[in-house]
């Protein structure tokens, strides 16, 4: 395959890319997506493939693609079953497996069943309609007239090309049109079609050239360094990681990815738009997510998911422009923007450019969590020896978990800001504790949830002694756990 060709059959792997989200809920757009794309980069011998010169307008590719156009494919209206040699007259199951370019059809459906499983019928309804009913409440989506895939409107065909677009596949410009106020929209194919992957069960990691030291900042890196190739023929090393991701949003999140790659690529860094679903607002937009203009920075894995750290607008506060981290599996969409068609306060190409990579580092290196943008306080904590002695000195953490003395921890509780009875009931419990255990001294960001999973993780083995408000979440927390199991 030439760079500029796509000479891909429609499987579900791709369509997935293609869907960008749900390809249940948007099976017809992708399909659709994947014809354009044959049409304009499918080999010369691709019965799709059509000629157009190196900018075009969407007219130009309608003209050649649709019979009649003028008559039935120009007007915002849906084209009538006008002649069986048009293609859109052809049904979403006919592009996908009975014509020349199709995938064995009992193939594709039990691959699409293994992402979303459903009963024979919804499929069948969802492979001739494009829409599975009462999907989604509320709904404005309708069913494909006579199961026409390509039964809709210019308006939105031309959708189409704007999501290509997006992804890369396709370039834009506006030009005047003579003596007009009104733009030209011209249209050009890329040089490079966009890199993307197909999710593959028996995919394996390269790790030729790559430098995994400046990704794994700790003695890990030399595990892939020594065992990241296999050795007489066998694979020595393993790395189980846990990864909470549904595998239906492989696609989407590789996609993601892809773009991300290009854009760091770039100098300088463009922001981008993105669209996004938060566990904070979910209630309030539930899967429609929300846009929010950004300026992206690096990704991390932590929490058994890969997150994007980005400045601007974010989920907490849409009036101010902070730190934030996006899990990638919840961006729906990204858009990448150019710098003169933002114009948000506090939001500039200047201000952005002193947010690296380095500077994240820096603060989460400030304090105990995994949202280094989160306020910071005092955490006391109490370990027995042994627990402390093999899980946190000689450690990393040992740089975070500042031990102290118990008469240190004593006047930390005396002078804290907690309520006079719950600083008294904190002190007596203090005090009837072991003075050879250890006491440490935290700074942590208050409200990280990592930093209560792990306290809750390490069980009896740390005593939250400050703050109050922790020390009576953990409290609640174990009291309602061990409800669970009273006889």
């Amino acid at each position: 395959m030439s760079d500029k060709t796509f000479d891909f059959r429609p499987s579900v792997d791709l369509l997935q890319v293609l869907a960008r989200g749900s390809l249940r809920q948007n099976l017809p757009k992708a399909v659709r997506l994947w014809v354009i794309l044959r049409s304009h980069y499918g080999g010369e011998t691709d019965p799709l493939k059509l000629q157009l010169g190196e900018t075009f307008t969407y007219s130009n590719w309608s003209q050649k693609f649709f019979t009649e156009t003028d008559r039935y494919h120009k007007d915002y209206t849906i084209p009538p079953n006008h002649d069986p040699q048009c293609p859109c007259t052809q049904t979403i199951s006919h592009w996908l497996f009975d014509s020349d370019l199709g995938v064995d059809k009992e193939e594709w459906q039990q691959s699409f069943l293994k992402l979303y499983p459903m009963p024979q019928q919804d499929l069948e309804r969802l492979l001739s309609a494009g829409i599975i009913p009462e999907t989604k409440k509320g709904s404005n989506q309708k069913s494909l007239p006579e199961n026409r895939l390509f039964a809709v409107t210019s308006k939105n065909l031309q959708y189409d090309f704007n999501a290509l677009v997006e992804m890369g596949w396709l370039r834009v410009q506006k030009v005047s049109q003579g003596n007009s106020t009104r733009l030209k929209t011209l249209y050009s194919r890329v040089k490079e079609i966009p890199n993307f992957a197909i999710y593959s069960e028996t995919a394996t990691f390269d790790l030729e050239g790559v430098g995994v030291g400046n990704v794994i900042l700790n003695d890990l890196a030399d595990f892939f360094d020594d065992f990241g190739r296999k050795i007489n023929g066998e694979q020595r090393f393993f790395l189980d990681i846990e990864y909470i991701v549904p595998r239906q949003l492989s696609q989407q999140i590789n996609a993601i990815r892809k773009q991300l790659k290009e854009i760091w690529h770039q100098n300088p860094i463009s922001p981008i738009k993105i669209t996004y679903v938060s566990a904070r607002n979910f209630q309030r937009y539930q899967d429609e997510g929300e846009e929010y203009i950004v300026y992206p920075v690096c990704i991390y894995y932590s929490h058994r998911a890969p997150y994007l750290f980005a400045f601007g607008q974010n989920p907490r506060d849409e009036a101010k422009i902070d730190w934030y981290d996006y899990r990638l599996d919840r961006i729906q969409s990204l858009q990448q923007l150019k710098w003169d068609e933002v114009n948000i306060a506090g939001f500039s190409a200047k201000t952005c450019q002193s947010k690296t990579p380095k500077q994240i580092e820096h603060l989460r290196a400030e304090a105990w969590g995994f949202d280094f943008y989160k306020p910071q306080a005092i955490l006391l904590l109490r370990f027995n020896c042994y627990f402390h002695s093999h899980y946190i000195e000689g450690t990393e953490r040992e740089k975070i978990f500042k031990q102290i003395t118990y008469q240190q921890a004593q006047s930390l509780i005396e002078n804290s800001d907690c309520k006079a009875e719950a600083k008294k009931v904190i002190l007596a419990a203090f005090q009837s504790r072991a003075k050879s255990d250890i006491y440490c001294r935290v700074n942590y960001r208050v409200g990280d949830n990592n930093t209560i999973m792990r306290l809750r993780a390490w069980g009896p083995k740390v005593e939250v002694l400050l703050p109050g408000h922790l020390r009576e979440i953990m409290a609640e927390d174990i009291e309602k756990t061990r409800s669970f199991y009273r006889n």
